[in-house]
């Protein structure tokens, strides 16, 4: 399997390049007055409307910052009944991908209760990288702020 890496802190982690329809230079997006901090606003895609969660707001409290590997990852993110829509994730230090198998990914032995999106982890020669499961990243409560109309027409 491939995946695409970037960082949160000096951390990795990676997300299945099957799951990403592009990777975009940081975009300037609408912001959405009263939601989760998380939610860095909605940005145009092809002519689609698209939200779009800062992942370092997300899992370090802080947003990312406009480095020139700042990147937004546009992936399919799994509505009910087997769609999908797409979904803008701004990271840090998105450089590369790396190919892995599913089973060497192992449990990282940490309870990530508060972060269910947190997955396995595979090591390489600068260390641990964390598979990100793009179903499980956001609330259940942000899943519908962003995604209602998919909700109400499924």
């Amino acid at each position: 399997m491939l995946f695409l890496v970037f960082q949160l802190d000096q951390d990795r982690y990676a997300i299945e390049a099957a799951q990403v329809v592009s990777v975009l230079n940081l975009v300037e997006p609408k912001a959405i007055p009263q939601a989760p901090a998380a939610v860095a606003g909605a940005f145009d895609y092809r002519g689609e409307p698209v939200p779009l969660i800062d992942l370092c707001q997300l899992a370090l409290g802080r947003p990312a910052r406009a480095l020139l590997s700042t990147r937004v990852i546009v992936v399919n993110y799994p509505v009910g009944d087997g769609g999908t829509r797409k979904l803008g994730l701004i990271a840090e230090q998105v450089l590369e991908t790396v190919r892995r198998e599913a089973a060497e990914f192992a449990a990282a032995g940490v309870d990530a209760t508060q972060a269910p999106y947190l997955g396995p982890v595979v090591a390489d020669a600068q260390g641990l990288i964390q598979w990100v499961r793009i179903e499980q990243l956001l609330p259940g409560s942000v899943r519908e702020l962003l995604f209602q109309a998919s909700v109400e027409s499924a």
